[in-house]
């Protein structure tokens, strides 16, 4: 199976900022125990602190696929829908 990177751009309100933080670490805590996860680190723009990335690297689309259906995925989802400016943007990547 082929690894999957992928990039979601997060663009929290500003006056959720810290909410949206603090729910991400837990699901950063938990997705790294995720049987596939490789990578998956929150960055932050030096030139943009508003726009946040999570780097993600898996080592299948299977095992991203799963880690979607998670109960910590679905919660912090749920949790994130208000605080965010726009719906997280999902870039997927394959090595070449």
């Amino acid at each position: 199976m082929d690894p999957l990177y992928l990039v979601a751009v997060i663009k929290p309100k500003a006056e959720g900022a810290a909410t949206v933080r603090e729910f991400l670490d837990s699901m950063i805590a938990a997705t790294r125990d995720e049987d596939g996860c490789e990578m998956y680190d929150l960055v932050v723009g030096d030139d943009d602190p508003s726009t946040w990335l999570m780097i993600e690297k898996w080592s299948s689309r299977a095992h991203w696929d799963a880690h979607m259906v998670t109960p910590h995925v679905a919660k912090g989802n749920e949790a994130l829908a208000g605080l965010l400016r726009e719906p997280t943007e999902l870039r997927f990547y394959s090595a070449k």
